[in-house]
Order: structure tokens, then sequence, then C-alpha cells
């Protein structure tokens, strides 16, 4: 049976600050080309991100449910965000929400980032380097063996 660990102080903030920082890095750098794409994409990256925790992985997650602990927000507050009748695999639906949140937020802002390459690199540091840690330390331990990003080769509990 695999331990369902509980995230440190710091494993939560440097996850959401790498995380929001990048999506204001690169707002910013889409609003020095127009407004209108930088409200977009922020837009975009908050909604397509509560729909994943609403929706996708969290209403399945073990670290949530049995742990009581979450990476993303104070528990009590995600228990109330995520829907009740979620489980089992993910659908098509929810694996594309998924992708789209995480993939999308990340490949979106490249292109007008790219003429302004401090700020393109530093999203690419912020938020890529928050994808790369999720998926080499996070996913690697992780118990939610329904997430399509699981990385865990020691998980062996039944689903939710």
């Amino acid at each position: 049976m695999i331990n369902i660990c509980k995230f440190t102080f710091v494993e939560k903030f440097s996850s959401q600050f790498a995380y929001n920082a990048g999506v204001i890095v690169a707002a910013y750098g889409l609003y020095l080309h127009h407004v209108t794409l930088a409200l977009a994409y922020l837009l975009y990256a908050y909604v397509s991100i509560f729909l994943l925790v609403r929706y996708t992985i969290c209403p399945r997650c073990l670290h949530l449910l049995v742990a009581g602990d979450c990476l993303n927000l104070p528990p009590s507050i995600m228990k109330r965000i995520i829907s009740k009748n979620r489980r089992g695999p993910l659908d098509l639906t929810e694996k594309v929400i998924f992708v789209s949140a995480l993939y999308g937020t990340l490949i979106i802002p490249l292109y007008w980032l790219s003429s302004h390459f401090f700020l393109l690199c530093l999203f690419i540091v912020l938020f890529g380097g928050n994808l790369v840690y999720l998926n080499t330390y996070f996913c690697r331990n992780c118990a939610n063996q329904e997430c399509i990003q699981n990385r865990n080769d020691n998980l062996n509990v039944k689903p939710i």
C-alpha cells in the first residue's frame, strides 16, 4: 500500500508561486502586444485551471480525500470546489480539460513572448519549471492513480 503524503508549506508555496507568477509574466508580455490578449489569456489560464480542479484529478485525489491535504488550495476550500460525482478513470473530455489547462497555458503565450526575450525566459523558468517539477517530483510520488500524469511506480491503491 502506498503512503499518501501531505505536502510541506514550501512545496505548496513554490508550486503556487511558480504557476501564478508565470501566468502573470505571460499576461504582462501579452499586454505589451494588446490588452485584450492579456485579459483573454488570464481568463483562459484561470478558468481552465478551475475546470481542471473541479472536474478532473482533484475529485479523485487521495491526498485531498484521504490525507486531507492539497497542493493547490486549503483542503476546506478545495472540498467545496470539487465535483462530488467524479470517480474512476478520466473520460475524454476530462483528459482534454487537463491537458488544455496545463499545457495550453504554457503554449499559448510563447508566440507573443518570443519578441520579449527576458519575459520569455522568465516565463519558461517559472511556468515551465513548475511543470517539470510537477512531473519529476510530485507525479512520481502521487497517490492519485487516475491522473494521466501519474508516474508513481509504487502505486498499489484501489480507485476511490
